[in-house]
């Protein structure tokens, strides 16, 4: 089977096909996640390590494990983080557990993940085959779904979110696939992820190996004599 791994010098179990997914904060990203999940059984969403505390509805070890920061600190220190990156004014830290696809089970074969922009780039550096989906939407919708998801938010932090988005839409041109989301318009976003999902699972060196055409066919009676 066609595999996504890391470094050979690491021990870590392969995967079919492993989806990073990113964009700028208020974009819809966590939305777009979970209907994909309820969708796809057969997807694994990988879990990041973080010092913030749980936002209301989040259930820890769903998207974050949620640690202290001493606890944060001593696994980076003993290894067990592949790099940390702390986020906005608040100082949070955030992490990738190292050898983060051993979070996949045995009955999974697709990770997914959402990161940062500089978590983008450090999975596709360390797993060079995974597929970075960028999720966008316009400029003006992204301010309105940043305030009202912090109305008291502070002149300063609002520019330096904006600035964020901003910095994202440079990026885009880095990533495989680029999904627009929106508002009110999550089902056609939703059918794009799908869609690429589908297309990369038949690229031939992931389709192939899951489905062996000739594997119950005897060639010998088409040879040449």
């Amino acid at each position: 089977m066609s595999k996504t791994t890391a470094s050979p010098a690491r021990e870590e179990r392969s995967v079919s096909l492993f989806l990073v997914l990113a964009g700028p904060s208020g974009v819809g990203k966590a939305t777009l996640t979970k209907a994909l999940l309820e969708r796809h059984p057969e997807i694994h969403r990988l879990h990041t390590v973080t010092t913030r505390p749980p936002r209301p509805g989040e259930v820890p070890g769903d998207q974050y494990i949620f640690v202290d920061r001493e606890t944060f600190i001593r696994m980076r220190e003993t290894g067990e983080l592949m790099e940390s990156t702390p986020v906005y004014k608040d100082g949070n830290l955030y992490g990738m557990p190292a050898n983060i696809l051993n979070q996949v089970p045995p009955e999974k074969d697709i990770a997914l993940i959402e990161v940062d922009i500089k978590g983008k780039e450090f999975l596709k550096k360390r797993y060079p085959d995974c597929v970075t989906v960028l999720i966008v939407a316009p400029v003006a919708e992204l301010r309105e779904r940043l305030l009202q998801r912090d109305p008291d938010i502070s002149p300063e932090e609002y520019k330096k979110r904006m600035a964020s988005a901003l910095n994202w839409l440079k990026a885009a041109p880095t990533f495989d696939y680029i999904v627009e989301n929106p508002t009110g318009e999550m089902e056609k976003a939703l059918s794009v992820l799908e869609a690429i999902l589908t297309a990369e699972l038949h690229r031939p060196h992931r389709y192939l190996p899951r489905h062996p055409l000739l594997a119950d066919m005897d060639l010998s009676r088409f040879e040449e004599t």
